[in-house]
């Protein structure tokens, strides 16, 4: 496994304990318009997070070709940097995200993965589970959390009596500058 050392268990056998990372939020954010942007520091993270787990993706994407070409030409290639990559997939098609990324987790367990960690930047992710007895960390990058930095920011369109509105104020600033009298008055 691209010489990565794992722990030892009592009968020489390795112990092998996965960790689950979401990739939207924590590796990448998603913009449909632009695709996916990396998080440099989430990025580093789950580098560092690799010695220690078996290091299993999380998207909520049902597009794994494209979210794979994605971690691959940004430098997380499968199997060194990660060994799965679990989608949005039937039965799981209907799921909100928060509940998608838990699915994988417990899918994870009753498949036979010792998963010991859950790594996300959705607070619902990690309550769930949580509640599943699953440690997790809750990854919160300001850059890309706060709307108004991210990446995907939904920019709606003014409504047609707010443009009007601020025509009308400019219109109306302009008639009571005093220096654009003065200059008309010379």
């Amino acid at each position: 496994m691209g010489g990565r050392r794992r722990p030892l268990c009592a009968g020489g056998a390795a112990a092998v304990s996965t960790c689950l990372v979401t990739v939207e939020g924590v590796l990448g954010e998603h913009s449909t318009l632009n695709g996916f942007h990396p998080i440099p520091d989430g990025v580093r993270l789950a580098k560092a997070l690799q010695g220690g787990y078996r290091m299993v993706l999380s998207t909520v994407q049902p597009d794994t070709d494209s979210v794979q070409f994605w971690l691959r030409i940004n430098g997380m290639v499968q199997p060194n940097f990660y060994e799965e990559l679990l989608s949005r997939r039937p039965p799981w098609s209907d799921l909100d995200d928060p509940s998608l990324q838990a699915e994988h987790a417990y899918h994870l367990r009753t498949t036979g993965s010792d998963v010991r960690l859950v790594v996300s930047s959705d607070p619902e992710t990690i309550l769930k589970v949580t509640e599943m007895g699953i440690p997790s960390v809750f990854f919160i990058n300001p850059d890309y959390r706060w709307a108004e930095y991210r990446p995907d920011k939904k920019r709606l369109p003014r409504a047609w009596q707010d443009i009007e509105d601020e025509m009308t104020r400019q219109v109306e600033l302009k008639a009571t500058d005093p220096r654009l009298l003065e200059m008309e008055e010379t």
